[in-house]
């Protein structure tokens, strides 16, 4: 048998799952009677698939495959909303939002025996490039900006294309969530071990400087390799005001010095010492404003498999929308007094045999940049989504990520050059309909 791999996925570590998983493979013994290319797919080290496909007859008889549709169920995005100053090394780990997919490769025939090929591995994650990003998927430059290995390391991107400054809403009674998140290999080289954090005033004056970190620098300075092909550092204010002081290199919580802040940094750090900057330095901007409507912060995965947060600071408007299944009986009464057999005033024929309602809200944003703009189409078009709830529990008041489904199906991108200012508007639902009484 000579099984021999003509295509594979662009980049063996780190796939994007939303787009094709091809791999084209040829073999010598291709013109036997009855031939089929045998494909043996595992994930996470478990065998879930075995697919065969005979020689393509337009393509040098090769052997196609897309692993697409098997690996995009073995994902779960859970982004965490009460975590407090991520206390354990585990805390940073996003174990459900990669898989570790292996394919051996196999052939049969009349009179053949199973030999497959050593198994090709990658590791695949939850996101997709647009289609034009794609086709320069294979460019290094390009895959480089959210990949390891990269001369200038310095300008790393995390998993999200929200603007590099940022807005973030921040006071006594709110504070919003959300995280980075980051890619690594796993092997006993620096990845992203510390994250420097800054605090500074209104004057730019540099209030508080500290690191914290990762579970990658504690693996490493116990001689070990990551444990995680993706983790999750704390970004927004709610996240980073909740930092214990266990992790810091100041022996300081996250809330010191962070009142009286008007703007903080994130940067990423690919030793704990601070000296090989990582990433680009995000900044994120804080606000205070006192708004007359609720608060309506919604985060969702967004295109590269992170979770991005968004708020709404205006109205929140509710619509109820009722679907009744009618049923009918004869019109009559089990008395058969005057009257005959006909019911009286208050019996009835028709009636509602089931009612079920569901909830639809409208939430509006503040006046957006152009790079919000193009930023939050993701959310729009995003397979999931979750609202920040809070419930009254025997535990006191706590607060979830509730999951949400956006019901727009149109999107306008403006641009300030012609169309002037603009705000957002979108409509979502929870994943399930009210209950009504029998």
């Amino acid at each position: 048998m000579a099984i021999t791999i003509i295509t594979q996925v662009n980049e063996p570590r780190f796939s994007p799952a939303g787009n094709p998983l091809v791999y084209v493979v040829d073999s010598d013994n291709k013109t036997e009677p009855n031939f089929r290319y045998v494909a043996n797919v595992s994930i996470n080290g478990n065998l879930v698939a075995k697919l065969k496909t005979v020689p393509s007859a337009t393509n040098s008889n090769y052997g196609r495959f897309n692993f697409q549709e098997i690996v995009r169920g073995y994902f779960e995005v859970t982004p965490e909303m009460i975590n407090p100053g991520f206390s354990s090394p585990e805390s940073f780990g996003c174990p459900t939002q990669y898989i570790e997919f292996d394919v051996e490769f196999d052939e049969e025939y009349t009179g053949s025996t199973p030999a497959p090929t050593d198994a090709e591995t990658a590791i695949v994650i939850n996101g997709a490039f647009s289609t034009f990003d794609f086709i320069q998927f294979k460019d290094t430059p390009f895959k480089m900006k959210y990949w390891l290995d990269q001369d200038a390391f310095d300008t790393r991107l995390p998993l999200t294309n929200r603007p590099q400054s940022t807005k973030a809403y921040a006071s006594n009674i709110y504070n919003q969530s959300g995280n980075l998140y980051w890619l690594c290999d796993k092997n006993l080289e620096g990845n992203i071990d510390s994250i420097r954090y800054r605090y500074y005033d209104s004057t730019n004056t540099l209030i508080r400087e500290y690191f914290i970190f990762t579970i990658n620098g504690q693996s490493h300075a116990s001689s070990e390799q990551n444990e995680f092909n993706m983790i999750a550092v704390p970004f927004m204010p709610f996240d980073v005001r909740n930092i214990l002081d266990t992790i810091t290199s100041d022996s300081q919580g996250g809330n010191a010095d962070f009142v009286g802040s008007s703007y903080y940094t994130v940067t990423a750090f690919k030793d704990i010492l601070g000296t090989q900057q990582a990433s680009i330095e995000y900044n994120v901007l804080l606000t205070d404003e006192c708004s007359r409507f609720d608060f309506s912060e919604i985060h969702f995965e967004n295109q590269l498999g992170g979770v991005d947060s968004y708020v709404f600071t205006k109205p929140n408007r509710e619509r109820q929308s009722i679907q009744r299944t009618e049923a009918s009986r004869p019109y009559l009464t089990d008395s058969f007094g005057d009257g005959g057999v006909y019911g009286n005033y208050t019996n009835f024929s028709k009636y509602n045999a089931q009612v079920d309602y569901s909830k639809e809200f409208t939430v509006s944003s503040d006046w957006l940049t152009d790079e919000e703009f193009e930023w939050l189409a993701q959310m729009v078009r995003s397979p999931r989504l979750w609202l920040r709830k809070a419930f009254e529990t025997a535990d006191g008041v706590l607060e979830y990520l509730v999951p949400i489904l956006v019901t727009d199906t149109q999107y306008n991108v403006w641009k300030r050059d012609f169309d002037q200012l603009h705000t957002l508007t979108m409509t979502y639902k929870f994943t399930f309909d009210e209950a009504m009484p029998l």
